[in-house]
């Protein structure tokens, strides 16, 4: 399915920000003087622009939506727990956020919850993708209809369209590849 395959490359840029995010974190001793702001506020806004507003945008918006109208059931199952798991990881990202936005210095308590967030966040979107690569997406390809497949393509397309006129999927994926080059080996 083309939709569905264009949601797992999405999940690759994912696991490789998440990569890059580890490599950041692991620079940052717990006696470390240094308390990258802005370098972990260039992680939320990667993770909220492209993992959440455009990623999972795209599965609320479409696929579950697509799901749903073919039988799926929404308040629980597969659908009910990825919803759940985009909801934890929403509020994982807003405590990343505070440090990135707070005035002070990080204190050691504050770096130990850096390290404590980030460890769940990322093991979190790590089986979340995995679920969704190896049983959601299956599951969605196998039960909807041809034509469901069809019109969920043209939404994806369309919501692409959008996003690429704007510019704001190039700066992401920019950023990526700039917090990938600058934090992996």
């Amino acid at each position: 399915m083309e939709a569905i395959d264009m949601l797992m490359q999405e999940h690759r840029l994912i696991e490789r920000a998440l990569d890059a995010m580890e490599g950041w974190l692991a620079t940052l001793g717990p006696e470390s003087e240094s308390d990258d702001k802005a370098e972990l506020a260039r992680f939320v806004s990667f993770i909220r622009g492209f993992a959440d507003a455009y990623h999972h945008g795209k599965e609320e918006d479409i696929l579950f939506v697509a799901m749903v109208e073919h039988g799926f059931p929404r308040e629980a199952g597969p659908i009910a727990v990825m919803l759940h798991e985009h909801d934890q990881g929403r509020s994982l990202v807003r405590v990343l956020d505070g440090l990135a936005q707070q005035s002070a210095t990080w204190s050691e308590e504050d770096h130990g919850s850096l390290v404590r967030t980030v460890q769940k966040f990322s093991s979190l979107l790590r089986l979340h993708i995995q679920k969704e690569d190896q049983i959601l997406y299956p599951m969605a390809d196998a039960r909807l209809p041809d034509p469901a497949k069809e019109e969920m393509y043209r939404k994806f397309q369309a919501f692409e369209e959008q996003q690429t006129s704007s510019g704001e999927q190039a700066r992401l994926r920019t950023l990526a590849d700039t917090l990938v080059e600058a934090h992996l080996p």
